[in-house]
């Protein structure tokens, strides 16, 4: 994944190691009661064990292909609580922990999204991300198309599609959120690249919590879009709302170096948080996209309608574009016309696919 001409970043760049065994699972339990859980579990089971006095750990002896197995035991014996709370360490082989090891402890519940992600370490050393495409057109004239959404797809192995949800759900899990959102930029620009767009946009989401650094995060993104062949107004990056907004000032210096380098901005799910508007005025991203669950029935919903009414109304007249997402009937795509949203996207005007559709004049 490393791109040539600069060293790897090892927060976005690098793969982690798959955890496959053998190897040496310590285990740190602040309750007795969880203790003794964890203990009848791998007597149950037979797993091979030990206590390590010296240190107040269970140590468990993981065998080769042992670790997803052994995940899969551990996760329904404790509660969310407990995952959390119980401390894990693991180390290859044989090897003794020493004091810069003990920097990496982490929860179990960590160890355990770890241990389940070799599916999705493999997916991307063997570069099986792309993009599904669906379309943005104009809400008064559906013919006419603006851009296309990259919705995130993986393959697997035996040609089955792997959704966009269960990928970066595993990748928050296991704190893979950097190498995951840089390959699905990458990938996305990639196959809108190989495609014709007849001078259309693309729309690529991206966590803001994947950036580490921006001035040099992003570059491999800008190289990728280069050498797709496609100009910065092409594309537009679009942040979730419900992402982690908290750092609002490091947000803003992300979008900042995509707009400097010539980058449409968005901010998605509009609607469906509670700093809706305060985004809006403190972002000033140059389209809105207002959230599905918002959308839906909106025509048969005062309660809806009131809210979606005042976000179309204030995204007027800040002069942002809006966008509809998640239009599946006629009757939310008049309702969505007749109260000034720019550009519609859903179901009813089409599916996502692997290609982008050679019909329907640009916009």
């Amino acid at each position: 994944m490393a791109e040539t001409g600069h060293a790897p970043c090892p927060n976005c760049e690098r793969l982690p190691q798959r955890i496959d065994g053998p190897g040496r699972l310590f285990l740190w339990s602040p309750l007795g009661h969880t203790r003794g859980k964890l203990i009848r579990l791998l007597e149950e089971q037979a797993l091979a064990w030990d206590q390590r006095q010296d240190m107040g750990a269970l140590v468990l002896n993981l065998e080769a292909g042992a670790p997803e197995r052994v995940a899969g035991l551990l996760r329904p014996a404790l509660s969310g609580v407990e995952l959390s709370h119980v401390r894990a360490l693991y180390l290859p082989g044989e090897v003794e922990p020493g004091p810069a090891d003990f920097g990496r402890v982490g929860s179990l519940g960590e160890w355990l999204a770890a241990a389940e992600s070799g599916w999705l370490v493999d997916m991307l050393a063997e570069e099986r991300l792309t993009s599904h495409f669906q379309p943005l057109v104009a809400a008064r004239d559906p013919q006419r198309i603006f851009a296309f959404e990259a919705l995130l797809r993986g393959h697997e192995r035996d040609g089955g599609v792997v959704g966009g949800g269960p990928i970066m759900g595993q990748a928050a899990a296991a704190d893979m959120l950097f190498q995951v959102d840089l390959a699905a930029r990458r990938s996305a620009v990639k196959a809108f690249g190989d495609q014709p767009a007849n001078g259309r946009r693309v729309f690529i989401n991206f966590a803001p919590t994947s950036i580490y650094d921006p001035a040099y995060c992003l570059r491999t993104t800008f190289r990728a879009v280069e050498e797709a062949g496609l100009t910065p107004d092409q594309v537009v990056f679009e942040v979730t709302e419900s992402e982690d907004v908290g750092d609002l000032t490091s947000l803003t210096e992300v979008l900042g170096h995509y707009r400097e380098a010539g980058f449409g901005v968005a901010l998605d799910d509009l609607g469906s948080g509670y700093a809706s508007l305060n985004l809006l005025h403190q972002l000033n991203p140059d389209f809105v996209k207002l959230d599905m669950d918002l959308i839906r029935d909106v025509d048969t919903q005062p309660h809806k309608a009131a809210l979606a009414g005042k976000l179309l109304e204030a995204a007027q007249a800040m002069g942002i574009r809006s966008v509809a997402e998640g239009v599946e009937t006629p009757g939310e795509l008049q309702w969505v016309r007749d109260h000034g949203a720019d550009l519609v996207q859903g179901f009813l005007i089409g599916r996502p696919g692997p290609e982008l559709p050679a019909s329907g004049p640009a916009l």
